[in-house]
């Protein structure tokens, strides 16, 4: 039978590559995008898709239908800006989040997919307090996981690394490091580096964490679903890996290093990442090379 399947976010990054994929499995399936485009573009767009404007708050005004499975990505995503946009954070991810967990136990969601962030597992779990994103992101685990115990809510939560590829955003105050990358390279301008550079950040191909995400819906329940790869590399490697020179910045450095995360997305579900970042950025070189 042909399911409904919700994607708050779905015109962002993460967002459309999972979208993306489910059209292609399962073309007579009904899927229906909630976002606000906040940060996402209607350039993500996918064709047989349906969008619908509107924030996570006003889920239940918004999406008459009931899913079988929501993929809940629609919250802010950013750590270094999250400081001056606190208002648009809380608004996002702690009433816009309990608006669809809640809305998810009303209608009897048959899974609620949450999309957590990988800072939680940073310097034994005390990252959560460094920043509002990843104190609202680490509380709404939280909620899930009580939602949970108290109801009987169907769920599975996947930790997000740095997702890189096709449709990242490499310009403005909500740029991810690849595609910033990307951009300054062609521009022939120095890689902006926040100081000191050596930290590090595990890179995951977008694709594949889209294809982790649908699995872990398809297959996973609970906590603990972590779509990273299994080599980090230094903020400085990355820049090296494009060539040209790089020019180091003041500011705030992101998310500490990530501490011991659990493995069941590869131990239960045969999940694996299929491209490096530092091969992905070779590609990227070939094919766009600096005119000598």
């Amino acid at each position: 039978m042909p399911k409904i399947i919700l994607v708050t976010g779905g015109a962002g990054h993460v967002g459309s590559h999972i979208i993306e994929q489910l059209i292609q499995k399962n073309p007579e399936d009904k899927i229906i995008s909630l976002d606000n485009y906040f940060n996402g573009t209607k350039e993500n767009h996918i064709t047989g898709a349906e969008y619908r404007q509107g924030n996570t708050k006003d889920i239940d005004k918004l999406i008459p239908e009931t899913p079988d499975i929501v993929f809940h990505l629609g919250e802010y995503a950013r750590i270094a800006p999250s400081f001056d946009d606190v208002n648009q954070v809380f608004e996002m991810n702690t009433v816009g989040t309990f608006a669809v967990v809640e809305f998810c136990r009303q209608r009897k969601v048959g899974k609620l997919v949450y999309a957590a962030s990988s800072t939680k597992f940073a310097t034994d779990g005390q990252e959560r307090h460094t920043n509002p994103y990843s104190f609202t992101k680490a509380n709404n685990v939280d909620l899930i996981n009580n939602y949970g115990k108290w109801y009987n809510l169907p769920y599975a939560i996947c930790y997000f690394y740095n997702a890189f590829g096709p449709r990242e955003k490499g310009i403005g105050n909500y740029a991810t490091l690849v595609a910033k990358f990307e951009q300054e390279y062609l521009n022939n301008q120095p890689l902006t580096i926040v100081k000191p550079g050596t930290q590090k950040r595990n890179f995951t191909y977008v694709g594949d964490l889209a294809r982790g995400i649908i699995l872990t819906a398809q297959k996973g329940n609970g906590d603990g679903y972590t779509l990273g790869n299994k080599k980090e590399y230094s903020i400085i490697e990355i820049a090296q890996a494009f060539g040209g020179p790089i020019e180091f910045k003041d500011s705030y450095p992101g998310r500490i290093e990530s501490g011991k995360a659990p493995d069941k997305a590869r131990k239960e579900l045969g999940w694996e990442t299929t491209i490096d970042v530092i091969d992905y950025i070779k590609d990227f070189i070939k094919i766009h090379p600096h005119n000598k």
